[in-house]
């Protein structure tokens, strides 16, 4: 019989089957979503249990953290890796934090380094991790002192006890310096796939007596007068934090220009945007010196995840009037995905108001391609409310990419080479640029209805076990800014 033969019968089948052979040939482009929990280790919140704990039991404990996010199809972890002028990592600028290991400045014993071990983790997981930073807290509260290289002892004239914490002055260009440095020493030595930071600038704000204590940044403002500034305390706050924001963006792209950058301030900019709402609320512009208008909308942000911690309903403080208005203010076309209070179920909220959340950033993918980040996973873990289960029986059902940022860069790859051999699928890729370019491979599977996203495979990867019951594989390269490049079929 002739191969024309051969091929329209195998049509005639694949139509009987009601499946359009075109499906067959050429796979969906993958599904897009950012779906991020944010892992804390200051006063040990979701990582480590116990401060001290011995090497294999913390190792475990990032194990099953991955294993959790890879079952619930989250793409992202974002690793908090500096809570307080430390590190949860190996550095040579800060001490070894305590809340890893009980005593700030002693290392861990057997020898291991948390972030490196988690990045591995993660990715083999087809996980992004991105490290987070407190850009500005010295030490939080009083149960641990600073080692003999904190800042808090190495310039204590940078240091305020503000409440029960330590802040650094961001006034002063040596407190800037460091932070800088520390994120950026990150960014050049780990294979990290973002930059993040929390809403922590100048501090919140503290009562005494019904009256706001204002913080104690005099000395610094001093300097900046007597060196002829003009600006008002407020604006040079303001610039203090600006310039460290636009600061970081530019060094982590001289560094990697893939690597994203993330903020994740107060939820929403200030009271009476939009119109009628916040009112009474914090007004992070003023209290924190926080302009994150200005961030967003010039560009100094690759993810925008704003504090949306309150319900749909609510009036004056809601999840869906600030997250619309954030939409209408995306100038720059960066990805805004919001963070979610998931910790509070069944404390002052049900299960469904999460999943009404997400569905709320899915109707509005006529603007960027959604996204959402739960504070915090140990929610996940716990499963409070069943909320872990509902999101993956109902928001979660299908595996989605991390949304691309095209603006880093948007060269697409050509396919793979795809050969099915010995019960697996193996692929090969030539490009001079590989290493710098190909972060990822996307795999899709045919199983005779509908092609199934698997989870990403890490770039070293070149090989699948052929899954029972597939009829065709597809493979694609995802390059480090998200780019989905040209698909291979095998079958």
């Amino acid at each position: 019989m002739s191969s024309a033969r051969l091929s329209l019968i195998a049509l005639s089948v694949l139509s009987l089957a009601g499946v359009c052979p075109a499906q067959v040939e050429r796979p969906p482009e993958p599904l897009r979503e950012f779906r991020g929990a944010w892992v804390a280790t200051v006063r040990g919140i979701d990582f480590p249990f116990e401060p001290g704990d011995p090497t294999p039991k913390q190792q475990a404990e990032i194990v099953e953290i991955c294993n959790k996010a890879a079952a619930l199809k989250l793409n992202a972890l974002i690793f908090q890796v500096r809570p307080a002028g430390d590190a949860v990592y190996k550095s040579d600028i800060e001490p070894w934090s305590p809340w890893l290991t009980h005593a700030m400045g002693k290392a861990p014993d057997p020898m291991w380094d948390p972030l490196e071990f988690f990045i591995k983790e993660a990715h083999k997981r087809g996980i992004e991790l991105h490290a987070w930073f407190n850009p500005f807290r010295a030490l939080s509260g009083p149960k641990y002192k600073g080692a003999k290289n904190h800042i808090s002892l190495t310039h204590p004239e940078w240091c305020w006890q503000y409440g029960e914490n330590l802040w650094m002055d961001p006034g002063e260009p040596g407190v800037r310096a460091q932070s800088l440095a520390v994120m950026l020493d990150v960014t050049r030595r780990y294979d990290v796939d973002g930059i993040h930071m929390d809403d922590y600038f100048y501090p919140y704000p503290i009562q005494e007596k019904g009256a706001t204590v204002p913080f104690p940044d005099g000395r610094a403002w001093k300097k900046y007068q007597d060196s002829g500034g003009t600006l008002s305390r407020s604006d040079w706050r303001r610039d203090n934090v600006n310039t460290f924001v636009r600061d970081l963006y530019a060094g982590v792209k001289r560094e990697k220009p893939w690597v994203r950058v993330g903020i994740s301030p107060f939820g929403l900019w200030r009271p009476g945007y939009p119109e009628g709402m916040g009112k009474g609320a914090l007004d992070p512009y003023e209290a924190l010196a926080a302009d994150s208008l200005k961030w967003l909308q010039n560009g100094w942000v690759d993810y925008f995840a704003p504090q949306l911690y309150w319900p749909i309903e609510q009036k004056n403080l809601s999840f869906i009037g600030f997250f619309d208005w954030w939409l209408t203010q995306n100038t720059a076309q960066r990805h805004i995905w919001p963070g979610m209070a998931s910790e509070r179920v069944l404390r002052d909220r049900q299960p469904a108001e999460i999943l009404r959340q997400i569905s709320h950033t899915r109707n509005r993918m006529q603007y960027m391609p959604p996204g959402h980040i739960h504070w915090n996973f140990t929610a996940l873990k716990k499963n409070l409310g069943t909320l872990a289960d509902l999101c993956g029986q109902r928001a979660y059902q299908d595996y989605a990419l991390v949304p691309s940022a095209s603006w880093l860069g948007k060269d697409k790859p050509a396919a793979p080479t795809v050969r099915i051999q010995d019960g697996k699928a193996e692929w090969q890729y030539a490009d001079p640029r590989f290493d710098s370019f190909v972060k990822w491979w996307h795999v899709q599977v045919y199983d005779g209805s509908q092609w199934i996203s698997l989870r990403s495979l890490p770039v070293e990867e070149r090989s699948l076990s052929y899954p029972k019951g597939a009829q065709a594989i597809a493979v694609r390269a995802i390059t480090r800014t998200g780019i989905a490049g040209e698909v291979s079929v095998a079958r």
